[in-house]
Order: C-alpha cells, then sequence, then structure tokens
C-alpha cells in the first residue's frame, strides 16, 4: 500500500549522486497541500504516467491547486479518486557543476580532405565540466528514470556521446579552417575554445549546458599507419595491390595471375615498396612465438562512421548502411548520420 506524503523534499544527497526519486522504491501519494521543499543547486520534476506534469526551482512550495495550474487539471481528470491525494513521481536533479574525466581508449579519426593523407588519428584526455540545464530533457537523455543514478552512470553514458561529438567536430573545423595533420598538432588550446561553442548545441539536445573544456589533444604517433589501415591516402590502394600481389603468390594453385588482378608496372612498383616497408616488421615477427591473430582491425577506434566501418570490412559503404538498416549491424542515429561502436563492429564480425 502506498504510503501518504505531507513532504515532499530530499534529505539526503551522495556525494557523487545526480538524480534522486521522491519516494524511493515506488510510487507514493502525495496529500494536496503539502509542502515540495527544493534546495539549492536542485530542481524537481513531478511526472505521472511518463509524462512532466511540472518543475520547481529553488524554494519552498504549497502544493494547491490556487499556486499549481496542474493540480486543477489533476482534478479534473479524476487522479484524485475524489479524495485529497494524488500519485506522482517526483525527480530530484541536481543542477550543481559536474566534472567529467575523458580520454581516449582508441584514436579518433578526423578528416581533412584537402590536405593529405586526407585523415589524421588523433588522441586525447583532459576534464571538462558540465550541469543540467534542462532536468526533463536531462532524465530522458540518459534513461535517469530510477531511484538513484550517480556521476559513474552519467559518464558511462557521456563518454561514448563525446567520441562520436569529438569526431564530427574536429572534422568540421579541419575542413573549415585547412587544418592538416601539423596543424591539428599544434593547435590544440585554439581548438579546445572553439570545440566549446560547437559542441554546446549538442549538449543542448541532452538537456545539459558545457561550462568549461579542457582537452589536451595531441597526433597520434602512428597517425599515417592507422589512417592508411582505415583506407584513408593513396598509400591505401598500394597496400591493396600489395596484398593482393603476395596473395596470390602464395596460393599457386588457386589460378590468380597478374592480369587478373589488375597489377602493371606501377602494382608491381607499390608491391615491392610495401613488401621493403614490411621486412623489418616481419623480421621482428618471426622472432617472436606465434599468437592469435587479433579479432579486430588495428587501430579500430571506439566510434566510427559508415565509411571507416566499410573500410575495416573492405566492402562499399552502401553496404555497411544497409546492414545497418536490416538490423544486422547494430548502430545510433544521431541527427541524419550513423555511428557505429567498436564493441558492435566486432560483434557483427563474429556472427
Amino acid at each position: 500500500m502506498a504510503r501518504i506524503f505531507d513532504r515532499v523534499a530530499i534529505e539526503t544527497w551522495l556525494r557523487d549522486e545526480i538524480v534522486q526519486k521522491f519516494p524511493r522504491g515506488g510510487l507514493g501519494d502525495i496529500r494536496l497541500g503539502s509542502q515540495c521543499i527544493v534546495n539549492p543547486g536542485e530542481t524537481a520534476v513531478f511526472v505521472r504516467g511518463g509524462e512532466p506534469l511540472g518543475t520547481f526551482t529553488p524554494g519552498t512550495h504549497t502544493l494547491t491547486t490556487k499556486n499549481i495550474p496542474w493540480l486543477t487539471d489533476l482534478i479534473e481528470n479524476v487522479a484524485f479518486s475524489g479524495k485529497n491525494i494524488f500519485t506522482a513521481d517526483v525527480y530530484f536533479v541536481k543542477t550543481t557543476d559536474m566534472t567529467m574525466k575523458w580520454g581516449t581508449a582508441n584514436p579518433i579519426i578526423i578528416e581533412h580532405p584537402q590536405r593529405g593523407p586526407g585523415a589524421s588519428a588523433i588522441v586525447g584526455n583532459g576534464t571538462y565540466v558540465v550541469k543540467v540545464k534542462d532536468p526533463w530533457r536531462f532524465i530522458n537523455a540518459m534513461d535517469a528514470f530510477r531511484d538513484s543514478v550517480r556521476l559513474a552512470q552519467i559518464k558511462q553514458r557521456l563518454d561514448p556521446m563525446m567520441g562520436v561529438m569529438m569526431q564530427d567536430k574536429l572534422s568540421e573545423l579541419a575542413i573549415a579552417k585547412n587544418l592538416g595533420p601539423a596543424q591539428l598538432q599544434s593547435f590544440s588550446k585554439d581548438l579546445n575554445e572553439l570545440l566549446v561553442g560547437l559542441l554546446q548545441e549538442e549538449f543542448d539536445a541532452v538537456g545539459m549546458v558545457l561550462v568549461d573544456f579542457n582537452i589536451r589533444l595531441a597526433l597520434h604517433p602512428k597517425s599515417l599507419e592507422v589512417v592508411t589501415n582505415m583506407g584513408y591516402g593513396t598509400s591505401y590502394v598500394a597496400k591493396q595491390q600489395a596484398d593482393a600481389f603476395v596473395a596470390a603468390a602464395e596460393n599457386p594453385s588457386g589460378g590468380g595471375n597478374m592480369g587478373e588482378i589488375g597489377f602493371g608496372a606501377m602494382g608491381m612498383a607499390a608491391m615491392q615498396s610495401m613488401q621493403q616497408q614490411q621486412q623489418p616488421q616481419q623480421a621482428q615477427q618471426q622472432a617472436v612465438p606465434q599468437q592469435a591473430p587479433a579479432a579486430a582491425a588495428p587501430g579500430m577506434p571506439d566510434v566510427m562512421t559508415p565509411a571507416q566501418a566499410a573500410a575495416i570490412l573492405q566492402v562499399a559503404e552502401e553496404d555497411v548502411v544497409a546492414a545497418i538498416e536490416e538490423g544486422d549491424l547494430k548502430a545510433r542515429k544521431i541527427g541524419r548520420a550513423y555511428r557505429i561502436s567498436k564493441a558492435n563492429l566486432e560483434a557483427f564480425l563474429a556472427g
């Protein structure tokens, strides 16, 4: 049986708690005329049937039909069942600053097609500060309809979003300002200032405001190798040709020849160049005990565009989009663009 409450308030918060539901553990009946006490740094959102009824800012609010119009609406809809009591969930949301640590587990790919090699692999780490400005939108975006939501749970949802946002916005900046690898390497402070404005629109969508941003960015030490493996630049074509030639040479029963795989003098030269680059690596590999092949392509980022996933799978981008739309490959749609997580691509490859 639901309890009847004469006072709606949060008595204590855990240090890293962001959302707290009143009452915990289920529904609660609230008596008309009760006080709703919202402390500084909090906002209270009344919810019924999955819809917001009203929002209260810091202060003491008496729940009467005279000063809260939506209570009148509840009475007209027989929500009171003829009694002086109504039922609602109340979610208290902290609106103070939240400091988040962020870093790249794998490099993010920044596209700059007007500057060679067409893209750069960037790594970064640092902190950013956010706070809630639209509690109802925040609760929905963060799936925060729970008794308690803590900072680690919010970070778990924001981290992959940050990877997608950083990749998209840095690519926009690189294209707009004609930045190549060298400029991206030395432009970190200015990029931070520019990114604040660009990223704010994305945080608006989840009911938050970006207060401060201090992410140190740097070029991955093997950026060229990473983006080549991802399919950027002319060196990728040469690499494919050389790999195809070596595969045909190692499989004489397969009937392959240079004509069938499209090789001329340029293909042969590319193959020789690639072999020369691979010889030191092969010598090192022979000196190390054989290991099982990795499940994922080297340099696979945490979040990918369909084009990047297509390069890893060695198929057309349209095939990747088709797999997403058919439900075979899981992806998240942000606006009009798809983004694919490393885990989902690995699951797709595993069948």
